[in-house]
């Protein structure tokens, strides 16, 4: 929406509506809103089990949309992405949405568990020194 918007009348004793002094400032349609990072969009908690695929699950709300990063041990990782899991995964995760109006952040802490094997299971918790995704051997 455009809104018309008189100039300052100053010293000046009249005021008028000439056409060419208007100004016209542009009003978003929506209102901006910060962006909020909840445990329904970003569970504090997840599990992923070694050797299978994973994904950081976290988004955001906020208008406009917020752009979503979690990073651990200064290595970045865009939530939703799919990748194989490794054991050194596991960790805390600080996620942060951000957008003109500011930057939201959330600690997400990544559970892998082995696949096979009974009992309480080895490797489970966030354990490891993350070396960077892609980058991992068989560990």
């Amino acid at each position: 929406f455009l809104v018309p918007i008189p100039p300052f009348p100053g010293l000046h004793p009249s005021f008028s509506w000439c056409p060419s002094r208007l100004f016209l400032i542009p009003i978003p349609a929506f209102p901006a809103v910060k962006p909020r990072l909840d445990i329904e969009l970003c569970p504090p908690q997840q599990n992923w089990t070694e050797g299978q695929e994973g994904t950081l699950n976290c988004s955001a709300k906020g208008t406009p949309e917020p752009r979503v990063n979690c990073s651990k041990d200064g290595h970045s990782l865009i939530p939703g992405s799919i990748r194989p899991v490794y054991r050194a995964h596991a960790g805390t995760y600080l996620c942060q949405a951000t957008n003109e109006l500011g930057t939201a952040e959330l600690n997400v802490t990544v559970w892998v568990q082995r696949a096979s094997g009974a009992g309480a299971p080895r490797g489970s918790g966030p354990l490891g020194i993350f070396g960077g995704f892609g980058l991992l051997g068989s560990s």
